[in-house]
């Protein structure tokens, strides 16, 4: 575990030099890419060989156990050989092992992994119905092979049920002191959690509804390459419902996007009679977490103060209603 001590750039550079040479990237020269949940480098190696994505698990937490990481890696590590999606394959290092431990200035100890680097581009526009189908294609590929892998023994990763909402849910309400947003607007998405958690403890989990999802497949962690698109930064996987995972790509989706990526997602997927409202409980629930997650950092808080009365209105109350608002 490291101390709070704050590390520099030039720091962080030195770990991840640390770190490789652990590896054999004969060649291979680092960009720094930045810092948020962890530290990030591309490395390029030799032009016959594959670029690496080198992270250096920095941030606290339990996804950043060493147990944690490597369960991450497992599942990219099956998914990578029984599928045909191109995504970050796991790097072992010289030891054999997913995980590589480094040490460096009062750092306890610190995790880094790699990955093979996935070439291609984030979208910055809505994604076309063809695309969407692409995108439908690839959660399908993703919810198939959870449903029929068998986790190894040990495999731990977070949990996204009841506990994740309220967790959303308490977050918020610690930001009414600040004004981030009203008492009213906050009794508005309590009684919508309310509601939710309800639906999520009516849910049976079972293999058909409830495994091993991404749970954070927006526009910026996934990229197209010639039409193909490609599921990047799995930091976030974890335990939760097959529609929770699609929920959290309609936050960016038009309705008419949504409705095409439930067409060509139910060609390999049967949903429930129930499927909207589930979708439309775990889309609020995608949010109020978006909003948790974000809440955290006090530059990202005109914005939120801008978009949680939109939420609430548009969402929250038609919601409470019985109104649908997904699909319209």
């Amino acid at each position: 575990m490291y101390t709070k001590q704050e590390y520099t750039k030039q720091d962080f550079i030195l770990m991840a030099q640390a770190a490789l040479e652990q590896y054999d990237f004969p060649g291979s020269e680092l960009d720094y890419l930045g810092k948020s949940g962890s530290v990030t480098f591309r490395v390029r190696t030799l032009a016959e060989n594959p670029d690496i994505l080198l992270k250096l698990h920095y941030s606290e937490g339990e996804r950043k156990t060493r147990d944690s990481i490597e369960s991450e890696l497992i599942w990219l590590e099956a998914l990578s050989r029984d599928t045909k999606l191109t995504l970050p394959t796991p790097v072992k290092n010289r030891e054999q092992e997913l995980v590589t431990v480094i040490t460096y200035g009062t750092l306890g100890h610190l995790n880094a992994t790699c990955c093979r680097w996935v070439d291609g581009d984030t979208l910055d526009r809505e994604p076309s119905p063809e695309e969407v189908t692409q995108l439908a294609q690839l959660m399908s590929a993703l919810h198939q092979h959870s449903k029929q892998w068998e986790l190894p023994a040990g495999f731990v990763r977070p949990v996204y049920h009841r506990e994740n909402l309220l967790s959303s849910l308490a977050q918020m309400q610690r930001q009414l002191p600040s004004g981030l947003l009203s008492t009213e607007q906050f009794n508005l998405l309590e009684s919508a959690a309310n509601s939710i958690a309800e639906v999520i403890e009516q849910q049976p989990l079972t293999r058909d509804n409830y495994g091993i999802i991404h749970s954070d497949l927006h526009e910026s962690n996934y990229v197209f390459c010639d039409g193909e698109p490609r599921p990047i930064d799995f930091s976030g996987c974890g335990y939760g419902f097959y529609l929770f995972d699609v929920a959290e790509t309609f936050l960016h989706l038009s309705p008419d996007n949504r409705r095409t990526f439930i067409s060509a997602y139910t060609r390999h997927n049967e949903l429930p009679p129930e499927y909207e409202h589930l979708l439309e409980s775990y889309f609020i629930w995608a949010i109020l977490r978006n909003f948790a997650f974000l809440s955290a950092n006090p530059l990202e808080h005109e914005e939120l103060s801008r978009t949680i009365p939109y939420v609430v209105e548009r969402f929250c109350n038609k919601y409470l209603n019985g109104e649908p608002f997904l699909l319209n």
